[in-house]
């Protein structure tokens, strides 16, 4: 060999290290690294199909575990919501709630009427008229119930009239939501 390209060789060791390096790299990506990365790519995939993702930024919201049991406990299945909302059975079931709600807190009730019902296709509205004699206190306990009694209810209007001394006359609509159960999912 020639001993001038021996010797310059010898100064450039180091870059013949790094390319032997390189390619002891370059084999082993080959050979071990590119058929864990189509493994890992194709699990991914197959997570993606399934619904789930590893992407944090990707990730489905989980619904708060407190509005679950809410949505839980105000729905039936469709079936069963239209049947009790035609036959008048949440109508009743809302009436009698309210009613006993009002009695709790010494509300004097005049008169419970049933309102419309309307069968939606997520929903069965489910209205209702109360009209009561009340303090106003009676009236507030009443309303901070109604919010607790974990029903989806909204109070629709209301108007509290005065006829004697501390008592009044409480004229309130009311709507309870009960939603449908499907087996389709958003």
């Amino acid at each position: 060999m020639n001993p001038l390209l021996a010797a310059q060789i010898r100064r450039q060791w180091t870059l013949a290290t790094a390319g032997g390096v390189l390619l002891l790299f370059l084999v082993l990506h080959l050979l071990a690294f590119q058929p864990a990365l189509r493994r890992y790519q194709a699990a991914v995939k197959q997570a993606a199909d399934l619904g789930l993702t590893l992407d944090p930024d990707r990730a489905p919201r989980m619904m708060p575990a407190r509005v679950f049991a809410l949505l839980s406990d105000n729905s039936l299945p469709a079936a069963a919501a239209d049947r009790q909302g035609s036959s008048g059975e949440l109508t009743s079931a809302t009436l009698e709630e309210i009613s006993r709600l009002a009695g709790q807190h010494g509300m004097n009730i005049i008169a419970a009427e049933p309102g419309v019902t309307a069968r939606l296709p997520r929903a069965v509205q489910v209205r209702a008229h109360l009209r009561a004699s009340c303090s106003y206190r009676e009236f507030v306990a009443f309303l901070d119930d109604l919010n607790r009694s974990g029903r989806l209810v909204s109070v629709d209007r209301f108007t509290l009239m005065s006829v004697s001394s501390g008592r009044q006359t409480l004229d309130l609509w009311v709507t309870r939501y009960v939603l449908k159960q499907t087996g389709a999912r958003r």
